[in-house]
């Protein structure tokens, strides 16, 4: 791919670097956002920012939390005795979603 611009081909070289996303995809997800609001631009960038700058990971289950201790395992309500031991924080977020365990996890990854 040939860019008119410098900045332009800097910035899709960034986005073609994050799993799954091509050149093409990343051309489409940069001219996307040269096509935005630069106050949404901003916003988008500085939650980026923020997010890797202070997302911890739990002391308990090296979940991603907020804090020292993330909300699953803050929450009293869970059986704090049954563990899921999971491969990844993507694995949290599925089990998650059908609602149906009720304890705690722990990543194996880490």
């Amino acid at each position: 791919m040939q860019f008119s611009s410098s900045l332009l081909e800097n910035a899709v070289n960034e986005f073609d670097k994050l799993p799954g996303i091509g050149k093409r995809t990343a051309l489409r997800l940069v001219l996307h956002l040269l096509k935005q609001d630069p106050r949404e631009v901003g916003h988008f960038s500085e939650v980026i920012a923020r997010m890797r700058k202070e997302i911890r990971f739990c002391q308990r289950c090296f979940n991603v939390a907020d804090g020292d201790i993330c909300s699953i395992c803050a929450n009293s309500m869970r059986k704090q005795d049954v563990i899921c031991v999971v491969e990844s924080i993507r694995d949290v977020i599925a089990i998650e979603s059908t609602q149906q365990f009720n304890g705690t996890y722990h990543d194996s990854a880490v």
